[in-house]
């Protein structure tokens, strides 16, 4: 069933709270349509707070991308319109970009479900994980490649884009809502089994020493005592803190990496900085938010150097002890913290399979785009460009 337009706007709104509730979009990382017509969809709009949307911030647009009002759609239009075309049982598609599935996305390839999987999941995902070819975020490329996977897989209603995501086709909203979100949960399994089961040798050892030692950590823990608030106490670091803050008002001219410093000590940027060596990109939006790879320095060592390694970027790694994280405000070296754990996962176990990265070319080109677009946001805002704007900003 189509959407009578108001209505549209309605349920792709209540998508994007549903979504970030339940984890599957962080941030605007993601975006959500609902077919209207048969020449209609509604659609998120581009680089838009979801935090502070409206019903009237949700894109009216037509099958050739003709949209109605000032507020410009979603970049990932292309994909959400291909998806109607071939898909006329289809009126609700939510693109996200959630942890796992966008991790084993990296991998490039179809994963076959296995007996174990119940008849319930298997109904709402199909016999298999269906993964579409590598194609730039935004692209005529990354259209097809879905639209290919769509066309080879006809009863399929989820796709999984290499290296960047994956897009779920729902007949309805709740329909697509648990596409979504069973999709995760499985991927989540899929993935734990990849990094110990169906791990080489050698890495299900050294997954089997962490999981002691963590198991020891735990049996530690439940005999520490707690303090009035009925906290354990002594429990180990808090996974992201902060190093640095430099107070407004103060002129942040000698700190050119950012006026925010965060340690980040989150599970699988630990697991990544133990490996002592630079991280490649293998999920576009760690290209975009960090750089094309993030470098690794040895423990202890000096301001200057880890300054040196991190170059332009905002995030670099520390042997052993997790990554510092950097951004002008906190709310933007959280999002570079963010987007580093999940980058990390997807490479953790891209490394244990041994697949490769996004190619640097492209990873070069993911940066300067978001790097060229941030800049755009900024000189909008010292002008009084806000987010109603009619400008190139977004």
């Amino acid at each position: 069933m189509s959407y009578d337009v108001n209505t549209a706007r309605e349920l792709v709104l209540k998508a994007c709270k549903e979504l970030q509730d339940h984890k599957l979009i962080v941030r605007t990382w993601g975006n959500i349509s609902a077919r209207v017509d048969d020449d209609r969809i509604a659609i998120t709009p581009s680089g838009r707070d979801y935090d502070t949307l409206t019903v009237e911030d949700i894109v009216i647009t037509d099958v050739n991308g003709k949209y109605e009002g000032d507020i410009k759609p979603s970049s990932e239009l292309g994909v959400h319109l291909e998806c109607y075309r071939l898909r006329p049982d289809v009126n609700f598609v939510v693109h996200t970009h959630q942890t796992y599935a966008s991790a084993l996305s990296a991998l490039g390839m179809d994963i076959r479900l296995g007996p174990r999987v119940s008849d319930r999941t298997r109904s709402l995902i199909g016999p298999k994980i269906v993964c579409a070819e590598y194609g730039l975020n935004g692209s005529k490329k990354i259209r097809q490649a879905v639209g290919y996977a769509i066309e080879t897989n006809p009863h399929t209603n989820h796709v999984l884009m290499k290296n960047h995501g994956v897009v779920c086709l729902g007949t309805d909203h709740d329909n697509a809502f648990h596409i979504a979100f069973t999709l995760e949960k499985l991927c989540g399994k899929i993935y734990d089994y990849y990094c110990t089961d169906g791990a080489p040798l050698v890495e299900q050892l050294k997954q089997r020493k962490e999981y002691k030692a963590a198991q020891e950590v735990q049996q530690a823990a439940e005999h520490m005592p707690a303090d009035e608030t009925g906290h354990v106490t002594g429990g180990g670091p808090d996974p992201i803190t902060v190093v640095q803050c430099i107070p407004e008002g103060v002129d942040p001219v000698n700190e050119p990496y950012g006026i925010w410093i965060l340690h980040v000590r989150t599970p699988y940027v630990l697991k990544m900085s133990e490996r002592d060596e630079t991280m490649k990109a293998y999920l576009d939006d760690l290209a975009q938010i960090t750089g094309p790879s993030v470098g690794c320095v040895s423990a202890g060592a000096d301001r200057a150097t880890l300054f040196k390694v991190l170059g332009k970027g905002n995030a670099v790694l520390v042997e052993g002890e997790g990554a510092y994280c950097t951004g002008v405000t906190y709310d933007e070296a959280l999002c570079v913290a963010e987007v580093l754990e999940k980058g990390a996962t997807a490479a953790y176990v891209a490394c244990i399979r041994g697949v490769e990265p996004i190619p640097l070319h492209d990873a070069i080109i993911d940066r300067y785009k978001y790097v060229k677009k941030y800049s755009k946001l900024k000189t909008a805002e010292s002008t009084d460009c806000k987010n109603d704007c009619k400008c190139d900003c977004r």
